[in-house]
C-alpha cells in the first residue's frame, strides 16, 4: 500500500468573536488557505482529484455545497468535485485520514484535505464533556492554581512562538473586508480589504492572578473560560499525496501519515476521550510514547491535558503542546485537527524531530489521534513584521522549554 505524504499544511490566523474575521463566510476562509496551500506546492490545479472538507458550523452553509465553493473559489477546475467529513472536533484530521486512504488504495493521487470554522460561542460544549473534566479534576488531584498555571503557559508558549517566528512557515495572511464594503467587492476591489496576519486572542500578558478573577463554570468547580478552548473562526488545509507520484508532480513532503486509530470507553466517571484512541495507534504501528518527540493534545480542558499527562507519565514543559494549543490559539472546530497538524508537523521539520503524535477528545468517552513521520525537510520561514531576533544554540530533539 503506498504511503500518503502530507504537503504544504497551512491555516490561517484564529479569530476571536468580534474581531476581524466575524462574519467572514465559510468558503472564503476554506479558499483563502486551499488557495495558499496550491501556491506554496507549486502543483498543477488540474492534477488535484478531490477536496475532503470539514466543517462543523451550525449554520447553512454546512453542507457538500461547500467543499464545492472553496474550489471554486481556490480556482480548482469544475471536474473537482468535493465531500464534507464530520467527525466533532477531530473532523479536519478525519479529512486528513479520508484523504490519506484514497491515495493509498489508488482512488486518487492527489486530494486536498482542509477544515474550516466560522462559527460563534462554545455551541458543541456538552454538559457531559464539562462535567467530566470536573470528575478529571478530582480524580487526579488537579487543583485550580494548576489548571490556570496549565492555560497561561499555553498563552506564553503562543506568544513566544510568535515573537520568535516560528508560526511564519504555517500560518498565511488573510484579507478582510473593512467596513461599508461587502464581500462580493471585495474579490477585486483590493482597497477594501486588510490583511490579518497573526492569531487573535494570544494574551502575552496573562497571568495565574488575572484567571483567578474568573469564576467556575460549576459551583466549587475548577474548570473556567479562561482554563478552557474558546471556538475561534479559522481554516487549515494540506495536499495529501501518494508517495510515488511525488517525484512526477515535482512535490516536496513535510511528512507522513504512518498511522490513525479511533477508540472509546465506558462513558463512566472520569473518562480520558483520547487515551484509547492513543494506546490502541501506538499498539497498532509497534511505536511507544518514548519513541514520539512531539505530542500535540487538544486543549479543551486544561485538566484533561494534565489527566493526560499524569496516565502517560509526560512532562508538560518537555514535548507536550510545545508552542501552546487551543487555550491560547482557539478551537476553529472543523479546523482544529487540521491546525494542531500543521502546527505539530511545521515544528517537527523546524526542530528536526522524527515522529509527532496528534490526540484529540471527542467527547469525554471517545477519540482519534494520528502519528506522522517527519519527512526531513524544512519548509523556510520569513521571520514576521516585529519578530525579535533571539539567536540559535544546539538543541536536542524533541527537548523544548516552557
Amino acid at each position: 500500500m503506498r504511503r500518503a505524504a502530507i504537503v504544504a499544511p497551512a491555516r490561517t490566523p484564529s479569530g476571536v468573536e468580534g474581531g476581524a474575521l466575524s462574519g467572514m463566510p465559510p468558503e472564503w476562509l476554506a479558499s483563502a488557505v486551499l488557495s495558499a496551500v496550491i501556491a506554496r506546492s507549486g502543483i498543477d490545479p488540474m492534477r488535484i482529484e478531490d477536496v475532503a472538507m470539514a466543517c462543523i458550523d451550525s449554520g447553512a452553509t454546512s453542507t457538500p455545497e461547500l467543499s464545492r465553493l472553496a474550489a471554486r473559489g481556490a480556482g480548482l477546475p469544475f471536474a473537482v468535485p468535493g465531500f464534507l467529513t464530520d467527525r466533532r472536533c477531530g473532523s479536519g484530521l478525519q479529512a486528513v485520514i479520508t484523504a490519506a486512504m484514497m491515495v493509498q488504495t489508488g482512488a486518487a493521487d492527489v486530494v486536498v484535505a482542509g477544515g474550516v470554522e466560522s462559527a460563534a460561542g462554545n455551541g458543541d460544549l456538552i454538559r457531559g464533556d464539562l462535567a467530566n473534566a470536573e470528575d478529571l479534576a478530582r480524580y487526579y488531584g488537579i487543583g485550580r492554581v494548576e489548571a490556570d498555571d496549565f492555560a497561561v503557559a499555553s498563552h506564553h508558549k503562543a506568544a513566544r512562538a510568535w515573537r520568535q517566528g516560528h508560526f511564519s512557515a504555517e500560518v498565511i495572511p488573510v484579507g478582510v473586508v473593512q467596513e461599508g464594503h461587502d464581500w462580493s467587492d471585495s474579490v477585486t476591489d483590493t482597497a477594501a480589504r486588510h490583511q490579518i496576519l497573526r492569531d487573535e486572542g494570544v494574551r502575552a500578558d496573562v497571568s495565574t492572578r488575572t484567571l483567578a478573577e474568573l469564576r467556575p463554570l460549576i459551583s466549587d468547580g475548577v474548570v473556567t473560560t479562561g482554563n478552557m478552548s474558546a471556538h475561534r473562526h479559522g481554516a487549515a488545509a494540506c495536499l495529501v499525496v501518494a508517495e510515488d507520484r511525488l517525484e512526477d508532480l515535482g512535490l516536496s513532503p513535510i511528512a507522513y501519515l504512518v498511522g490513525w486509530a479511533a477508540a472509546g470507553c465506558d462513558s463512566g466517571a472520569a473518562t480520558l476521550g483520547a487515551a484509547p484512541a492513543v494506546a490502541k495507534l501506538l499498539g497498532r504501528t509497534g511505536r511507544t510514547l518514548d519513541d514520539i518527540d512531539l505530542v500535540e493534545v487538544n486543549e479543551g480542558f486544561a485538566v484533561e491535558v494534565l489527566a493526560l499527562a499524569r496516565e502517560w507519565d509526560l512532562d508538560t514543559s518537555d514535548r507536550l503542546n510545545v508552542n501552546g494549543s487551543a487555550i491560547a490559539l482557539g478551537h476553529p472546530v472543523g479546523a482544529t485537527g487540521l491546525r494542531i497538524m500543521t502546527t505539530m508537523l511545521h515544528e517537527l521539520a523546524r526542530t528536526e524531530g522524527r515522529y509527532g503524535l496528534e490526540a484529540i477528545a471527542l467527547g469525554h468517552d471517545h477519540g482519534i489521534a494520528a502519528l506522522f513521520e517527519s519527512a526531513g525537510t524544512t519548509p523556510v520561514a520569513t521571520a514576521p513584521l516585529g519578530a525579535r531576533f533571539h539567536g540559535s544554540r544546539p538543541r536536542r530533539f524533541g527537548r523544548h522549554r516552557a
